[in-house]
């Protein structure tokens, strides 16, 4: 589906990183399903390149906030992102989707929850953290007797988007675990935040017996998604059960 959209700036969750919204016509969207992602593309803009007018982009927002869909991203010089900083709020803006099947499973309904043994284990690298915020703000409050765990690992604390908010929902929330990594720290790091280098190991090591049941997301750079992925098959966790989001060309 392709609808003309309103642009509306938000403002900043990490260094270089840019949350925005589009506002769609009321109804012309009834809904989507968190994880899934969305083509944008400027009508007319006053800056181009040869890397083109549009991007794909994750929906970062639940469901409910529709017909407002959030987007973050980071900003990395091209004409298409320099138009997200300087273009005017209430810009027309051309948006394709939803598309995507990096979704979370059907969950049982309320009273068969207990059934649900597979623990929900997300791993972003960067901003790879958009489609989990989508996705944890819409089946958290649904879903108390499953298990979700959220793995980032950024390079360094100040780029890390939404941190506040996903320390705000494990500490509301008893069965989301949110564990974060840095690969470097310019400054004193916070309780909870630690460097080092994500692996498998400290997956397992955190969720306990289960953790090779569990379903796997991985979203980030292709290098960062594909080398997970990799270490996740060769500890034991079938490829059946893991997957993939790698954010292409970070244009």
């Amino acid at each position: 589906m392709e609808t003309g959209g309103i642009f509306h700036r938000v403002g900043y969750v990490a260094r270089k990183t840019l949350m925005f919204q589009v506002e769609l016509p009321s109804g012309v969207l009834g809904t989507f399903t968190p994880g899934q992602y969305a083509y944008l593309e400027w009508k007319d803009p006053p800056l181009t390149d040869v890397k083109g007018n549009g991007r794909n982009f994750s929906i970062v927002s639940p469901p409910r906030e529709l017909p407002l869909l959030s987007f973050a991203t980071r900003l990395t010089g091209s004409a298409f992102k320099k138009c997200l900083e300087e273009i005017p709020d209430g810009a027309p803006i051309l948006f394709s989707g939803p598309m995507g099947e990096f979704c979370l499973p059907e969950f049982p309904a309320t009273t068969r929850q207990l059934s649900w043994r597979k623990p929900i284990v997300f791993v972003a690298g960067g901003i790879g953290i958009t489609p989990f915020r989508s996705m944890l703000l819409e089946a958290l409050p649904q879903n108390e007797a499953i298990s979700f765990f959220l793995f980032t690992t950024n390079h360094d604390l100040e780029d890390s988007a939404f941190r506040n908010e996903f320390e705000e929902l494990s500490r509301t929330h008893k069965n989301f675990f949110f564990d974060q990594l840095v690969s470097q720290a310019s400054t004193l790091l916070p309780r909870g935040v630690e460097v080092g280098h994500l692996t498998p190991s400290r997956l397992f090591e955190t969720i306990g017996e289960k953790a090779k049941d569990g379903l796997f997301y991985i979203a980030g750079p292709p290098s960062m998604v594909s080398s997970f992925k990799t270490a996740l098959m060769s500890a034991g966790v079938l490829e059946e059960r893991i997957k993939t989001d790698p954010f292409l060309g970070y244009f």
